[in-house]
């Protein structure tokens, strides 16, 4: 087989892997299938730019040292674990014995992909023991995760960190990416949750939906237990088990969930239109020891604010109860959402929510200056990112507008949604 023929047969299988799918199509509420959108066919990445032209960059700056050869294989085998060894540099401090892998299912089989960079126990980088950086390669603004961290807590839902930051390899820029916090102890500590049970939905068969699985060892195949390992996933099969069994749900979650972050997880996941988390995409997190009770942490946001599975950033009108069994999303429905809006008294709080959060925290006037400060702050770096990696616009302040109009598109849409459904429940 020729090399370029081999080639394009590792970036077609790379593409059959997008989201967790196993086909080139997806389901979509009515029973159609789209193909995915095309995003492997960008010109060859352009050559690195030197350090010299990160000079003045407001971002925090990263870099890495790495062994040509350990690099060469960590661009080859994309699609593989294996980390790689590295040093990394940050504010003047030096981490040695770092390890360096990418990131992510379909985000592996673009151009630019995403990283993930272990620390050695001995030196935590910010008392963190990896560092998530993703690529925003799809995003024509860059910036829709990061908003998208910065709505969930704003809305009062425990939400990891996210900032831009640029990096550099080998003393070459790299690009612009977008640095996600990781659930894990230090989260924990920082949102008052220490010692509690996280587990992340990860299945591949798009089954980590909350569903009743049967024995506890079923869980294992769709969600990963990321603290408190001894523990097992023996509290996760039951609170499915239960929610499965429960004949009043509104006791259920008032027992068993942590209903006033909850409620603001699903308004918040509703007014950035967050499709991608109904069976994948989302962490749960149980606090065993002081609550006793279970909540949602948001997770894999570059697929809101307009994006759609279909293709294009420009949708502001999916409707509010999709993710429940009437109205599935691409890839299903969840089934903790939809025991949820099955109650008309729950029903009736969450609205109260979303409206008090269109009124209060989505309104263009409110998260423009947040848009417009990235925007002035990327924007360098965003052009030499689009030079070294082209991407699906040069343009970013088109992109950042493209947001803006998405807010205040959404937020016509939901008033009218909310006041129908108010209707609706007599």
């Amino acid at each position: 087989m020729s090399g370029w023929l081999g080639a394009l047969l590792v970036l077609f299988i790379g593409i059959l892997a997008g989201c967790g799918q196993s086909k080139d199509t997806v389901p979509v509420p009515g029973g159609t299938s789209e193909k995915k959108l095309k995003v492997t066919d960008a010109t060859t990445p352009r050559p690195l730019l030197s350090a010299n032209a990160l000079a003045g960059s407001p971002l925090p700056s990263y870099e890495l040292k790495i062994a040509p050869r350990e690099l060469a294989q960590l661009e080859h085998g994309f699609f593989e674990n294996a980390t790689h060894p590295a040093t990394f540099i940050a504010s003047g401090m030096t981490y040695t014995n770092v390890r360096v892998r990418f990131r992510g299912q379909w985000a592996r089989t673009w151009p630019k992909k995403p990283l993930k960079i272990f620390f050695d126990h001995e030196q935590l980088f910010e008392g963190r023991r990896c560092l998530n950086l993703n690529s925003g390669w799809r995003d024509p603004a860059f910036v829709r995760e990061p908003l998208a961290y910065h709505l969930y807590a704003a809305c009062g839902v425990p939400a990891p960190r996210s900032r831009m930051v640029r990096l550099q390899v080998n003393g070459t820029f790299r690009g612009l990416y977008v640095e996600v916090e990781q659930p894990d102890k230090p989260f924990l500590s920082r949102i008052n949750r220490k010692g509690a049970s996280v587990f992340k939905a990860a299945s591949e068969s798009n089954q980590s939906d909350e569903r009743d699985l049967g024995a506890e060892a079923n869980y294992g195949h769709h969600y990963n237990l990321e603290t408190q390992k001894s523990n097992g996933l023996g509290p996760l099969r039951s609170f499915c088990h239960d929610l499965a069994g429960a004949s009043n749900a509104a006791a259920f979650f008032n027992q068993r969930v942590d209903l006033d972050e909850y409620i603001n997880y699903l308004a918040a996941t509703t007014l950035m239109q967050h499709w991608d988390c109904f069976n994948k995409n989302h962490f749960l997190l149980y606090d065993g020891r002081e609550s006793r009770k279970w909540l949602v942490i948001p997770w894999d946001l570059d697929r809101t604010f307009g994006d759609h599975w279909q293709g294009g950033f420009d949708d502001a009108q999916l409707p509010i109860l999709l993710g429940t069994r009437p109205l599935p999303g691409p890839t299903g429905w969840n089934r903790m959402e939809a025991r949820f809006f099955g109650d008309r008294g729950l029903r009736l709080r969450f609205l109260n929510r979303l409206e008090e959060l269109l009124e209060k925290e989505f309104t263009v006037e409110k998260l423009s200056p947040f848009l417009d400060r990235l925007e002035s702050d990327i924007s360098a770096d965003a052009a030499l990112d689009r030079a070294r990696w082209p991407g699906p616009t040069r343009d970013l302040h088109s992109g950042i507008a493209q947001v803006k109009s998405y807010i205040k598109r959404r937020r016509a849409f939901l008033q009218g949604e909310v006041a129908r459904m108010r209707q609706s429940q007599g």
